[in-house]
């Protein structure tokens, strides 16, 4: 009994973490007020059940009950509205395969809209995601896709807030799709990431589940080490529990970019967490791994085409390296390595040392990781069907914009960075003032 209570208690207080990082969204919620409370019954009558209905959902209220005995109550089939259909084909055929970049079953594009048929949490994140990407698309305000947001959070919320519910991978699922919607509005707050990673780093098993919980995983530690680029904030998860994933022993291509991308993650957290200073036998050790997973990669992983900026035999005319690979697990596993390598040519413990030799340590840094940032820019660029790698270079471009001094690269990135932001309605203009402001 003793232990069954510390165990209640332990939950409590973990879901009460999650709610305490998504109250200050809930405060500027258009539905505050009804979502407070711990209990929801909103009559049948209300605005709210009947606009869900229209959208062939089941209003939030009367889904809590059945949230986890998966009572059909998520996308009707078929959808009632052909706007929500509409939203859901651009889920399924656009934003899908960017989140499953990483994963080899793309469980995102497969299995979760399936639960969402039965899960309305799972289908109202979907809906809001898609609806902003598409306002995002086309600059036409669609208040749909707050409405969306607001449908999950009621549910959502409750659910965190009893002591009795079951914290599972289609809470996670769903909290990394609001996080992926919180992405792409105007001010983000980072909230959906707090509570996300509040959440997982207290379920000790998630990772080692597999299936749609490691694959949430991996997207959930994409997430946090782009905000850690952009804010410079430390990485908010427990990146040990990562080596219990299945990517350490299986050898796809996907595989190989999840390593990568976790010893990126290690890199960003033991050299530039707030007063961390590595000592030099660290810093070499990750450079040792680094180097050790570019060795382990398999022949076909090498990219198929590399051409320096002198070279014209492709016709491409560009101030980065053409770098062309065979599929876009390859880019974002060998763009992560090259932003692996950035963090330790700009971190190396030499650079801290006061010697006279320590401006001709940091003349040698700043060279090598120019040599990484070309190609990782470029690898973007020159890959625009790969969407994650254009995310890269945006992230990344926070950090080492300073880097880039000659105006040709300079105007290059910009025609860049609004290509990207127009064609996938990604939000670029913080990054634009940075640069401008850098570089001017």
């Amino acid at each position: 009994m003793h232990g069954e209570c510390g165990e209640s208690f332990g939950l409590r207080r973990l879901q009460r973490s999650f709610l305490s990082a998504l109250h200050p969204i809930m405060a500027n919620s258009p539905i505050h007020d009804a979502v407070m409370p711990p209990s929801l019954c909103l009559a049948d009558n209300s605005p709210e059940s009947r606009s869900s209905e229209d959208m062939g959902l089941s209003s939030p209220a009367s889904c809590l009950s059945n949230y986890f005995i998966g009572s059909p109550r998520g996308f009707t089939s078929p959808l009632r509205s052909r706007r929500e259909a509409f939203l859901l084909i651009n889920y399924l055929q656009d934003l899908s395969p960017r989140i499953d970049i990483c994963d080899p079953s793309k469980r995102f594009g497969r299995e979760v809209p399936k639960r969402a048929r039965q899960l309305p949490l799972l289908a109202y994140s979907i809906l809001a995601f898609s609806s902003r990407h598409l306002a995002m698309i086309t600059g036409i305000d669609d208040e749909s896709s707050e409405e969306y947001h607001s449908y999950a959070l009621r549910i959502l919320i409750p659910i965190l807030d009893d002591p009795m519910s079951s914290l599972d991978e289609n809470l996670l699922a769903a909290a990394v799709l609001l996080r992926l919607y919180e992405e792409m509005c105007d001010v983000d707050t980072g909230t959906h990431l707090v509570g996300c990673a509040r959440l997982w780093n207290n379920i000790p098993d998630f990772i080692a589940q597999g299936g749609l919980s490691e694959a949430a995983s991996w997207i959930m530690l994409r997430q946090n080490l782009h905000i850690s680029l952009i804010k410079g904030e430390p990485m908010q998860v427990d990146l040990n529990k990562y080596r219990r994933s299945r990517s350490f022993v299986d050898t796809t291509d996907e595989d190989f970019a999840n390593r990568i991308i976790l010893l990126c993650c290690q890199v960003l957290a033991t050299c530039f967490s707030p007063g961390a200073q590595p000592d030099y036998e660290t810093w070499a050790h990750l450079g040792k791994e680094v180097a050790s997973w570019h060795d382990s990669i398999p022949a076909h992983y090498s990219p198929y085409h590399h051409s320096d900026v002198k070279s014209t035999s492709t016709g491409v005319k560009s101030a980065f390296p053409i770098v062309w690979m065979m599929n876009p697990a390859q880019v974002m596993g060998y763009q992560h390595y090259c932003l692996a390598r950035i963090l330790l040519h700009i971190s190396e413990p030499r650079l801290w040392v006061s010697s006279l030799r320590t401006i001709e340590h940091r003349v040698a840094a700043d060279k090598a990781a120019m040599k990484d940032l070309h190609i990782a820019i470029g690898l973007g660029i020159h890959n625009p069907s790969v969407v994650g790698a254009g995310f890269t270079v945006h992230h990344l471009l926070f950090t080492c914009g300073c880097l880039l001094t000659n105006p040709v690269e300079q105007q290059e990135v910009l025609r860049f960075i609004d290509s990207f932001g127009r064609n996938i309605g990604w939000p670029v203009h913080r990054l634009k003032d940075r640069l401008n402001t850098i570089w001017n």
